[in-house]
């Protein structure tokens, strides 16, 4: 699916010239009231629900259930864009939300950016779109380099807000939780529509995560004849499937990958799922045909987004693509997202300790036990409370330093310099954070654990984004509905006290799906890691990986230093972390790599310093 969203302006006509979006040559328009084209472009015809009333429009475009006769009643009752505010609440599903109102226009992405909103300046009028490339190629955009320097940040690139920036000079997106609007003079502006909700609801049964969990999943099955997911064996995927089991009318079929080494309990955990889904063809993909990690890149076309997160498994997203077409799927859904919702971590911890002391320290000395953190590290942790700002500042100082995993109060996963970024480049990152903490930027949510959770909602969902660009060039679309806004809305409401348990690995995710899937998984407590997956992919590859690091446009643009990047690729590492800068490196150099058969260049990042 792409498509442009035009203002109900006379500049917003020329557009349509398909010089200027070669991606399509014969689109799809709808018009404003006016007459005037509004959406223009490429869906499938069962992944848009369009409605007008009288001079109102509405689409959603992407995989709903509403039915539009419920769509209309609705926008007869609306009379401004603000009035639109509640549908990104009530209805399930992954869709992006474009209106026309009487000459005023309103575009809105999801909360994950599954379904994201690019807009950018064009000829005095502002145009949105649902993919970065087709407006940087509108406008000619340039590679915007001390972004790419961003891009290098490990593991998920920038913090907030600079996460939301584009690598293509004069193309944006709205903030998490905002939509764009553009006026009948073509001027466009942001606006905050959703905020997250209190964590005070009591879980009880989890009825309301149970029917918002079923409904995300009802929306990708929904006029499916087959639908594919993830059997991992893992607790977020296996539970999808037996969701998904019972949807009416659709066929499921479930892929596992098997694990390098034969080690692990997935596989055990997968089995005992697909025995008692009996009704689902279930596929079991061994290590011998499933392509290495850092697998070759050269055939491998990429979109022009920007660098692609968790590129080392590329290939295995292009043959899961493949698999899911042949077994006659159009739609793929993943486990992704449900960790970070479900699995309650030191955050969780930190605020249930200011709401209800009683109840936390149980669980505060179960997890001061598993971490073996000292008297000092539990009281430095959990007793601190910075200011969001304050920790961007704290961060921004301390970008190279040597940090351990989950120790330190913090909002978001701390990012991270790669050993090989050269001082320049790390200057300009520095800098760049600082002129955003000069701006005094806000949190998405008060409490950190709820910031957290909502800002890793979005790597999760970009992933499903960009995945599904892989996967679109055989008809293939990736889905994860624990990124709904839905699902998002109702974990973040549920009080803290119910999101922690000794017992149980994801108590909030067990307690809604008791009764839906066997016990003996949902009382898990373990889970599996990709470590034997990326070692077994980094040995085979590596004089591939030292002849790609051997040349890269990253260094002859001043942003790397490539001796230091291959002898990272030539060190043996007693564990993974050493090697997680190595994926935005990576992926920042095979997106500029892709870029230059379009002619597009680049060049060295600013030497101002700071």
């Amino acid at each position: 699916m792409e498509f442009v969203v035009l203002p109900d302006h006379s500049a917003g006509v020329a557009a349509l010239a398909p010089a200027q979006f070669p991606g399509l040559p014969r689109p799809k328009v709808i018009e404003h009231h006016s007459g005037r084209p509004w959406l223009v472009g490429d869906w499938p015809d069962d992944e848009i629900v369009f409605v007008s009333v009288g001079p109102r429009r509405l689409a959603l475009l992407g995989c709903t259930t509403v039915r539009p006769d419920v769509l209309e009643a609705r926008l007869g009752r609306v009379r401004s864009l603000a009035d639109l505010d509640e549908l990104g609440r009530l209805y399930s599903g992954s869709f992006h939300l474009v209106a026309s109102l009487d000459g005023d226009v309103r575009v809105q992405g999801t909360l994950s950016t599954a379904c994201q909103v690019f807009y950018a300046r064009v000829a005095g009028v502002t145009l949105a779109a649902s993919r970065a490339e087709t407006l940087a190629l509108r406008i000619g955009a340039s590679v915007d380099t001390e972004r790419v320097a961003l891009e290098l940040l490990s593991p998920f690139g920038p913090p907030e807000p600079l996460s939301e920036g584009s690598v293509w000079r004069g193309v944006r997106s709205p903030r998490i939780g905002h939509c764009l609007e553009i006026g009948s003079d073509g001027a466009g502006r942001t606006r905050r529509w959703w905020t997250p909700p209190e964590p005070e609801r009591p879980l009880g049964d989890g009825g309301f995560v149970r029917e918002a969990l079923f409904d995300a999943v009802a929306a990708r099955t929904a006029g499916q004849k087959v639908v594919s997911a993830d059997l991992s064996g893992g607790l977020d995927s296996t539970s999808l499937c037996f969701v998904a089991d019972r949807s009416v009318g659709t066929d499921l079929a479930t892929l596992h990958y098997e694990a390098h080494g034969g080690r692990g309990e997935d596989l055990a955990y997968a089995r005992r799922a697909a025995a008692v889904l009996p009704r689902a063809r279930h596929v079991v993909v061994p290590p011998a045909d499933t392509p290495d990690w850092y697998a070759p890149f050269g055939h491998t076309p990429h979109d022009r987004e920007g660098p692609l997160m968790f590129v080392r498994s590329r290939a295995t997203v292009e043959h899961q693509a493949g698999l899911v077409a042949s077994l006659g799927a159009r739609r793929h859904l993943q486990g992704v997202g449900g960790d970070e919702l479900f699995l309650p971590g030191t955050m969780a911890l930190h605020g249930l300790l200011r709401r209800d002391p009683a109840a936390a320290l149980p669980h505060l000395r179960a997890m001061r036990s598993k971490r073996r953190w000292s008297i000092a590290t539990t009281v430095r942790t959990m007793g601190a409370a910075p200011s969001y700002r304050r920790w961007l500042a704290d961060e921004t100082d301390e970008l190279d330093a040597d940090r351990a995993w989950g120790s330190g109060a913090y909002w978001e996963v701390s990012a991270k310099l790669p050993p090989w970024i050269t001082p320049d480049a790390a200057s300009s990152v520095r800098r760049l954070l600082r002129e955003a903490i000069a701006t005094g930027p806000e949190p998405l949510a008060a409490l950190p654990v709820q910031h957290e959770m909502i800002w890793i909602n979005r790597v999760n969902g970009t992933v499903m984004r960009r995945n599904s660009s892989i996967g679109g060039h055989v008809g293939v679309t990736f889905h994860a509905p624990y990124t709904d806004n839905r699902v998002l809305e109702a974990v973040l409401s549920v009080r803290l006290a119910d999101r922690v348990a000794a017992n149980r690995l994801k108590p909030v995710l067990a307690r809604a799906l008791d009764g839906v899937v066997p016990t003996e998984i949902l009382h898990r407590t373990g889970k599996d890691d990709a470590s034997p997956t990326l070692y077994a992919g980094l040995r085979r590859r590596r004089g591939e990986l030292l002849d790609f690091a051997a040349d890269t446009h990253l260094a002859r643009m001043g942003l790397i230093d490539g001796a230091a990047l291959r002898r990272l690729l030539v060190t043996t590492h007693a564990d993974t972390r050493p090697l997680m800068p190595f994926d935005p490196t990576l992926a920042c150099e095979l997106w500029l790599r892709a870029l230059q058969p379009a002619g597009t260049t680049a060049t060295a990042p600013s030497s101002r310093t700071t």
